[in-house]
């Protein structure tokens, strides 16, 4: 964090603290956030109210953009009608197409602001990702409903960029475009009615149904007739294009995006009503909401579902990266929804290893959400090669580079079947739960346990996924089907080898690794007791072995420990001390309270629960962090003792930068020698990796810098809690051990969640004069939107319909902030 950025954080945290000592609800700021839609009342007196905006307007201004704003762009893409139809050249030859099924170029029709300094607009890469397939054209016949998608760039300073698209069709009335598409399909029948054209078209074939509106020979596919939806005739049919609304941002919070760009749509006022203009949400999202700091949360509000709708409230929280997981807004339940535990496990390993790694789906936002998933899960450890989880056609020859990426294809996109079969990268058919494995590939250290703990937070969350490929637990051994149980060793070790086959379709094609007999390792029960320290912030570290006849034994201990008082209940204060009982080997992984405590109430008494969009998200921010914890967990066992191996260097910082390439970092050969036998295969190969070359760079380059790598911080964090724990002359763990941390670091988003740093006004409008309704989706007005604080003087309609009147600031001149407690 930068030194503006501490000064920042500074003032507001001293702001936020007096305004919660000047109000004078009693509350103290620990109340539940309001429902969408709710009134807020003003929480100030109308002194206190100016003295907090001249407090706000003052922190805005001392805010970097770069790091505050929430969204840099917000652009529009579609058919330039001044230019007309241009064939896109990057979509390969695709004349033996129908021209419904033809790619042409797309342009970005508008982009506002013009220009942020901190992010150069680029028109050709943000046009390419937001209509990844290219402008496409489409008959009442297809289906034309919205979708939804994000993408992911990579600027020449590492970092990335993200952006948020909703691709929309719309009904063509030029003429003169309508024409076109006509004439091209004319003469697409008369080159297929001459025979010029071979019949390539995937879509056609030999038998089936004979259209009558096309040659004799221009068959239809029996099944669904899609060679008739690609045919427009312009007597009958309405012809539709498609157009994209878009925002480019430095963060990715993945669920406002959407939310916001889907009700944006559904806010086109097509027919006179109530409501606010298009340019009053976009300058809402442009230049008022302001990015959450590093533990602190903000209210802001979005487009609602109807024009006539008050707006949505939502929380937008940001992890404290001293001492949690750093921000993942994408769900890792579809992950695990889309392939599996398995599945997800094998994908891991894969990256881990730095192979290159393909992904495949029809659907482009499936393609994002693996990608951004499964690198995140890589923690401590960033991916720091290739990296394009949509990649555009025009990119595709990318494939052929003989370097580590991650990618991402179109199903319907050639060079996703032609790439598939090689033998050398991991290719994941999302769409079908199929993996296809390099070969040789080790398996990944206490594979069972670690796939079984992850089951029991999915399972506790009630997460639907294919579970036949899930180890089972049996009399407190895992097993696999009817294959499970002694003479195994639960890492893949000799006697029970962990089955790794080259390609498996889940949930039915592990029969392999179900024959394999695993064994499931003794679970150590541990158990957390104060020590002497003041404010409890020590513990001491007692394992008790769980015995699989023993296991009876665990809920008398819990309950004594609840009666003495030990454990947290969920009506306990968050940061009271606790006693953590992890699982037993019949799957319970996490203190239950605790868990509990962060549910429901419906759904901690078995009842299935209807989620609004909103507590779904919140939801699966939950679910993120805890699953997230047992892979930060699994890291931080298999390399408590990586530091005892670092070879640090006995010359200059300068010097050792310049020969860093040069130098061995790390003692690998003894690292390996003090690890169990059957890790060697996975640990060995992953001691070459550029990832964990980094992560000794890193923790070499910390005793020259005074501000230490984040990640690293927290890594070596969790090891020292480990090792307080087991003592500080561990070397090497042989036995599983699950997460218990995970309910610590869920007590900083339920804070954040239930306390509200900072408040964002609701989009209010800023047009003298907004249209009555538009056809289509229409350019917006640079006027208001190329600069902040567009207008000065009062907006014609302050107050409108659905919003509170005791908003505080409505005008785009005021304030944009407001304290919420």
């Amino acid at each position: 964090m930068t030194t503006r950025e501490n000064v920042v954080a500074s003032r507001l945290s001293k702001l936020m603290l007096s305004s919660g000592n000047g109000s004078g609800n009693g509350s103290g700021g620990n109340q539940m956030p309001p429902s969408s839609g709710q009134q807020v009342q003003s929480p100030t007196s109308p002194g206190e109210q100016s003295q907090s905006q001249s407090e706000l307007n003052q922190l805005k201004r001392d805010a970097d953009p770069q790091f505050s704003r929430f969204a840099d762009y917000f652009v529009i893409c579609g058919l330039d009608l001044d230019t007309g139809l241009e064939p896109d050249r990057f979509a390969g030859d695709n004349l033996h197409c129908s021209p419904l099924d033809r790619a042409y170029k797309s342009k970005p029709l508008a982009h506002y602001p013009e220009n942020v300094p901190w992010n150069p607009f680029d028109a050709h890469g943000i046009c390419m990702l937001s209509l990844p397939q290219g402008l496409r054209f489409r008959t009442q016949k297809h289906n034309i409903e919205p979708r939804f998608h994000s993408f992911a760039t990579t600027r020449e300073d590492g970092k990335r960029c993200y952006g948020f698209s909703l691709v929309f069709y719309e009904e063509i009335r030029n003429r003169n475009i309508c024409g076109a598409i006509h004439t091209l399909q004319s003469m697409f029948i008369t080159e297929l009615s001459n025979g010029q054209q071979t019949h390539s078209l995937s879509r056609v074939k030999q038998d089936g149904p004979v259209s009558r509106s096309l040659p004799r020979h221009f068959k239809v596919a029996g099944q669904a007739p899609q060679s008739a939806q690609s045919y427009y005739d312009i007597n009958k049919d309405k012809l539709y294009v498609a157009k994209s609304i878009t925002l480019i941002c430095q963060a990715p919070y993945a669920f406002a995006a959407q939310m916001f760009l889907k009700n944006l749509y559904r806010c086109l006022p097509r027919q006179p009503g109530a409501g606010i203009s298009l340019e009053s949400y976009v300058y809402n999202i442009l230049y008022e909401v302001m990015l959450p700091q590093p533990g602190k949360s903000i209210r802001v509000y979005l487009p609602p579902t109807e024009p006539h709708l008050p707006a949505i409230a939502l929380i937008l929280q940001r992890p404290l990266l001293a001492t949690e997981l750093p921000l993942l807004d994408f769900p890792l339940r579809l992950l695990f929804k889309y392939l599996g535990v398995e599945c997800v496990i094998q994908l891991l390993t894969c990256v881990l290893l730095e192979n290159q790694v393909l992904l495949r789906s029809t659907d482009y936002q499936r393609l994002m959400i693996v990608g951004e998933c499964i690198t995140s899960l890589l923690f401590p450890f960033v991916w720091p090669h290739v990296y394009a989880p949509i990649l555009p056609a025009a990119l595709h020859h990318f494939l052929d580079a003989p370097v580590p990426f991650v990618m991402g294809l179109h199903a319907e996109c050639e060079a996703a079947h032609k790439i598939g079969s090689e033998a050398t990268l991991c290719f994941v058919d999302i769409d079908k739960k199929h993996i296809q494995l390099p070969e040789e590939l080790p398996v990944f250290p206490h594979k069972l346990d670690f796939m079984a703990e992850i089951g029991s937070v999915l399972d506790k969350f009630e997460i639907e996924r294919d579970r036949d490929q899930e180890p089972s637990f049996r009399n407190g051994y895992v097993g696999r089907g009817a294959g499970g149980g002694p003479g195994g060793n639960g890492g893949g070790g000799p006697g029970g080898v962990d089955a790794m086959i080259s390609s498996c379709t889940l949930p039915t094609g592990l029969q392999a690794a179900r024959r394999s007999k695993e064994r499931f390792q003794q679970l150590q029960e541990t158990v957390y007791t104060l020590s002497g320290s003041p404010g409890g912030g020590v513990v001491d570290y007692q394992p008790l072995i769980a015995h699989p006849s023993r296991i009876d034994h665990v809920p008398r201990i819990a309950d004594f420990l609840r009666r003495k008082g030990g454990i947290r209940g969920a009506g306990s204060p968050v940061g009271s001390p606790t006693v953590s009982l992890s699982s037993s080997p019949v799957g319970i992984y996490h203190d239950v309270d605790a868990v509990d405590a962060t549910m429901p109430v419906t759904a901690r008494r078995g009842e299935k629960q209807k989620l609004s969009p909103v507590d779904q998200y919140y939801q699966d921010l939950r679910i993120n962090n805890s699953v997230r914890e047992i892979f930060l967990n699994r890291f931080v066992h298999m390399f408590h003792a990586y530091e005892y191996f670092v070879i640090y260097p006995n010359q200059a910082r300068d010097e050792w930068i310049s020969n860093r390439e040069t130098l061995q970092n790390f003692d690998k050969s003894s690292f390996l020698s003090d690890q169990p036998e059957h890790h060697r295969a996975f640990l060995s190969r992953f001691l070459e990796s550029q990832m964990f070359a980094t992560l000794i760079d890193n923790k070499i380059l910390a005793m020259w810098e005074s501000q230490p790598d984040e990640q690293l911080q927290l890594f070596d964090q969790r090891v020292k809690l480990l090792r307080r724990r087991h003592g500080e002359n561990m070397i090497a763990a042989t036995s599983y051990e699950p997460c218990v941390l995970s309910q610590d670091s869920q007590q900083g988003f339920e804070k954040r969640l239930n306390c509200i740093d900072i408040e964002v006004t609701p989009p209010s409008e800023i047009l003298a004069n907004r249209a009555a309704y538009f056809r289509s989706f229409p350019l917006l007005e640079k006027g208001v939107l190329n600069q902040e604080c567009a207008s000065s003087s009062p907006p014609a309609n302050p107050t409108p319909p659905g919003h509170p009147s005791t908003s505080i600031s409505t005008s785009p001149s005021s304030s944009p902030l407001r304290n919420s407690h």
